[in-house]
């Protein structure tokens, strides 16, 4: 049985995005606040949080969209 080539897959790419939102999440408190500590600024650190919390929603029920249109064939299992 001959062996395939390893290569990167939807499910990898999928896992990825998902660790990389998480990043940005964990992240996001930390660089709002260094936002609102800028001089010209005018905003406080609650407000951009919302917003930015507000954009990645967005972006998650976007990718849980493409992901419940998305047709994973695993190759493995055949």
């Amino acid at each position: 049985m001959a062996k395939k080539p390893a290569t990167v897959g939807s499910k990898e790419g999928l896992g990825a995005g998902i660790v990389g939102l998480g990043l940005l999440l964990l992240l996001l408190p930390s660089f709002s606040q260094q936002i609102a500590d800028l001089d010209f600024i005018s905003s406080d650190a609650f407000a951009i949080l919302l917003g930015a919390v507000y954009v990645l929603s967005i972006f998650v029920i976007l990718a849980g969209i493409a992901v419940i249109m998305a047709k994973f064939k695993d190759e493995e299992e055949e």
